[in-house]
């Protein structure tokens, strides 16, 4: 029955359903987290998926192996498509490394969007029931930019995402195995996360001795954003953010729910991690507008990449101008 199936199958057919199931694997990897996923962990879950689209591959080459064949494909022919696709493979965590792959995506999307004219901008997402108190909808929104951008609901804790998801994304990105290591990942980007050497870079630009952090390190992804911000009318010269820190507590908040579903924080201590962002928040900016202002800003200078901090300012636009945006329907100092 095995060779059967076998027979239908083209070297190409077989190779498409790897890739397939290897592609499937990297949407489900980039799909809640921003950051980049270890490699080698990647690859090793790559090829577990590979295998699992011919499951019994091992059992028809034991069974072929007097003839030289796989069913009626050449196995010859087998392993080039099977070498073939690896080379794509490689090439497409390269291409996730360097951060080419998103570029080419958003770039294809938009295209593909304008040929069937259709608007292009960013979504409030709202539940169709929603079941949160009016301040865990006020805690909510300080984690709303990248619920927008990942196509969640703004006002819901539930997901579609499954818990083995989360927990290996929390890993591949961040080495969180448990409530521990996730409690810890709270505080370094409360404290420091990609926020410090960035500030201290903005504070030598203000002519301000810096309190923290490695002002060289992002001198010049700091000078970059900010004169791209500058130009394109994100911010004048006096509303430049002096922090780029609600990019880290914006994560602060979205790392909470991920660690819920992945099963390593109570909803109790969830709702405490984002109680932390809001605090926090508070100290450091005055409305939405410079929380908004600072997280694009941040994800700007995060890669050094006004691209990225372009995605930002349009969902931070979204944010400030949609009627169903909580941005709009909270005040800020609720």
């Amino acid at each position: 029955m095995a060779n059967e199936k076998m027979k239908n199958q083209s070297p190409e057919e077989i190779a498409r359903a790897a890739q397939e199931a290897a592609l499937e694997q990297m949407r489900a990897m980039m799909g809640s987290i921003p950051g980049m996923p270890d490699m080698g962990d990647m690859q090793a879950q790559i090829m577990a998926q590979m295998q699992a689209a011919v499951p019994n591959l091992a059992e028809i080459q034991a069974q072929q192996a007097a003839m030289g064949t796989l069913g009626s494909v050449d196995a010859a022919a087998v392993a080039e498509a099977a070498r073939l696709n690896m080379a794509q493979a490689a090439a497409t965590m390269q291409a996730m490394q360097d951060g080419s792959l998103e570029k080419e995506l958003r770039e294809a999307n938009a295209a593909a969007l304008d040929w069937l004219g259709e608007d292009d901008g960013w979504k409030i997402k709202r539940a169709a029931t929603c079941r949160l108190t009016a301040e865990q909808r006020r805690l909510m929104a300080f984690a709303a930019p990248l619920l927008v951008y990942n196509d969640e609901a703004v006002d819901a804790v539930e997901s579609e995402v499954l818990p083995e998801t989360y927990r290996a994304q929390l890993q591949s990105w961040w080495n969180i195995t448990d409530r521990d290591s996730t409690l810890g990942i709270v505080q370094w980007l409360l404290h420091e996360g990609h926020h410090a050497d960035a500030d201290a870079a903005l504070a030598l630009m203000r002519g301000d001795q810096p309190e923290a952090g490695d002002p060289e390190e992002k001198a010049e992804d700091v000078q970059l954003i900010a004169e791209f911000m500058i130009r394109n009318g994100y911010c004048t010269a006096e509303t430049l953010p002096q922090t780029v820190i609600a990019w880290d507590l914006v994560r602060i908040a979205n790392l909470g729910r991920w660690a819920l579903h992945a099963g390593y924080l109570s909803e109790e201590e969830m709702w405490q991690v984002m109680q932390v962002t809001a605090g926090a928040a508070r100290e450091c900016f005055s409305s939405w507008e410079e929380y908004g202002r600072s997280f694009a800003f941040g994800r700007g200078v995060w890669h050094g990449d006004e691209e990225d901090c372009q995605t930002a300012w349009e969902i931070v636009i979204a944010l400030l101008e949609e009627e169903t945006s909580p941005w709009r329907q909270i005040p800020w100092n609720a």
